[in-house]
């Protein structure tokens, strides 16, 4: 009779074999059994969250199921508990904690053309910047004194780690992240680049522990890992080996502290996320962004530490799409495709301007090797919600963020130049100013609903002209001024694929109305509108060949843009237009 040896591997539970543990779960419905140790009460627990931008996930999804969830009341932009914007690293955190620094000369930067300060420090919390240097350390000070208060209120605080790599200027103070990117302006004289390494990330968050507890020695800190890659990096590694060892530097140090340290725990979002599978519903077309079903699933393992460990099975999310995530640093994948030398001669008869369909449609004319000026300029909700400043000498001046700044630059130069030459050759200008139906629609029937003798269920064209000229003046007042000055403007629709996906479909009278309400509008004042919507509808009978490919079954779909293949049918046509009208 023989018997099995006896090893130290005898008698372990499934969740310690690769295939009882891993393989054989079906991710995305079957939730990892025992991945955690977390147990939390949720009818004691007061949770704050701070870190990078997948924290925010996390804040939401506390929000959304009735979680105490403390929430900055500064900063109610951002799903987060202080008003601090992303925080990616330690050392920004202990920044907060400590001492301020108010004789520190590098951290505050004045835009001339804005005429307001910014805070280099945070970002992306007031893009719009402050009148004086004390309304800002004011504004900093209230920040501070909100730290504070919340972690004395606080007694489980989730930290997402997210970088290693960092900036930092001359005087040693680290900043969220590159000055210029999004805000101020980068001089390589003041800023350098700093990757932090093992032991600075562990004496930072020891520091963090140490200031924390004398605050408030009823806190426990959640570690976490960001599992969102780094858009890019500013060592000399492939951004694949960059984005690696950050993430493996971050997930050793949390590890090791969560093993040795009472103090610390540790929730694996970023094993959730990243380990494999077929099929791969985590991330969108991108590979980088975490999908909404992702977010869910993770958080459903979270959920259990509120439950005595039980872990029930996720629901995929079939609610619309979360708002848009403020991650910083992708802005910078705009910014890559800035020419590197500005003061260049060439002057482009082409000139692209707006969000994201600019950008998209840039990526086309870009392949099929036509020459251009712009793209995107600001989000779709940048020019909705109003986030410029009409400017007579510059048309307007993009207020979302820097980049958006640097990414006008450009256009208004490849403007100017037009007009100093007194338009020696034709100037076209295609821009979907105007339309962000995604934005403006939800915003038009909000009005409509202000209106005393509005009738909802008929909709009249008066009522289109009238919500333009009260709310939407000032975003069309640009292409109408652009116009004057002796350019060809030509305005393009939105995309037709609100018609094709279940979430957008009551959206699609409205849309397709306010299609040909603009059309109408342009039409008064002499200036050509595309309707690539109603176009597109009656030539292509496969549309879904052209759809977005974000998204999957089960979770929402983006309708708003199309894929790669819309965008090259979309480029032929207008450049057919511009060849008829030039």
């Amino acid at each position: 009779m023989t018997t099995q040896p006896i090893t130290p591997y005898s008698k372990k539970a499934e969740k310690f074999f690769w295939k009882t543990g891993v393989a054989q779960v079906n991710l995305g419905d079957e939730p990892f059994k025992s991945i955690h140790s977390l147990l939390i009460s949720k009818e004691n627990s007061k949770i704050s969250s701070i870190g990078s931008c997948f924290a925010q996930h996390v804040g939401k999804w506390l929000l959304e199921n009735d979680y105490s969830f403390n929430r900055s009341q500064l900063d109610k932009k951002q799903i987060s508990s202080f008003a601090f914007g992303n925080v990616y690293t330690p050392r920004c955190l202990l920044q907060w904690l400590q001492s301020s620094r108010s004789n520190n000369e590098f951290d505050i930067y004045y835009d001339e053309k804005m005429g307001r300060y910014l805070d280099l420090l945070r970002p992306s919390v007031f893009p719009e910047g402050f009148d004086s240097k004390k309304t800002l350390q004011d504004s900093r000070n209230a920040a501070k004194n909100e730290l504070l208060d919340t972690l004395k209120n606080t007694n489980v605080l989730i930290f997402t780690l997210g970088l290693t790599e960092a900036w930092k200027d001359l005087d040693n103070i680290f900043y969220p992240s590159c000055p210029g990117v999004i805000a101020g302006e980068f001089n390589e004289n003041i800023f350098s680049f700093h990757e932090f390494n093992y032991n600075e990330i562990q004496s930072d968050l020891l520091e963090i522990k140490d200031i924390i507890k004398h605050i408030n020695p009823k806190i426990k800190i959640i570690l976490t890992v960001s599992p969102v890659p780094l858009t890019a990096t500013a060592s000399d590694k492939h951004i694949l080996v960059a984005n690696q060892y950050s993430k493996s530097v971050l997930r050793a140090v949390a590890g090791y502290l969560s093993d040795n340290d009472d103090f610390f725990d540790y929730f694996p979002s970023f094993e959730i996320i990243t380990v494999n599978n077929v099929d791969d519903f985590r991330f969108n077309a991108n590979r980088r962004t975490v999908s909404n079903d992702a977010i869910e699933y993770v958080m459903s393992h979270f959920k259990s530490a509120f439950s005595n460990g039980e872990i029930h099975s996720s629901q995929k999310n079939k609610k619309e799409q979360h708002e848009e995530t403020v991650c910083d640093e992708e802005r910078l994948e705009a910014l890559n495709k800035l020419p590197s030398n500005l003061n260049h001669t060439t002057v482009n008869k082409l000139t692209l301007l707006g969000d994201s369909h600019m950008g998209k449609l840039a990526t086309a004319l870009m392949e099929m090797k036509v020459t251009f000026t712009g793209g995107m300029v600001m989000n779709g909700s940048g020019f909705a919600q109003g986030k410029f400043s009409i400017c007579p000498t510059e048309y307007f001046v993009p207020l979302e963020n820097a980049a958006s700044r640097q990414l006008y630059a450009p256009i208004f130069k490849n403007l100017q130049a037009h007009e100093e030459s007194h338009f020696q050759e034709k100037s076209v200008i295609i821009s979907n100013i105007g339309l962000q139906t995604h934005q403006t629609v939800a915003r038009f029937f909000t009005w409509l609903q202000k209106q005393e003798d509005a009738d909802i269920k008929n909709i009249t064209l008066q009522n289109y002209v009238d919500f333009f000229h009260e709310d939407q003046s000032q975003q069309l007042s640009i292409l109408l001024a652009m116009k004057d000055r002796g350019h060809t403007v030509i305005v393009v629709s939105d995309p037709p694929f609100s018609r094709h996906f279940e979430e957008s479909h009551s959206m699609v009278g409205l849309i397709y109305s306010y299609f040909d309400a603009i059309e109408y509008l342009w039409s008064q004042f002499d200036i050509l509108f595309f309707n690539a919507a109603k176009t597109f509808d009656d030539e292509i009978d496969t549309p879904m060949m052209y759809a977005s490919d974000i998204g999957t079954p089960d979770a929402p779909h983006d309708w708003i843009h199309g894929n790669s293949l819309y965008y090259k049918w979309l480029a032929n046509k207008l450049l057919k237009i511009i060849s008829e009208n030039t």
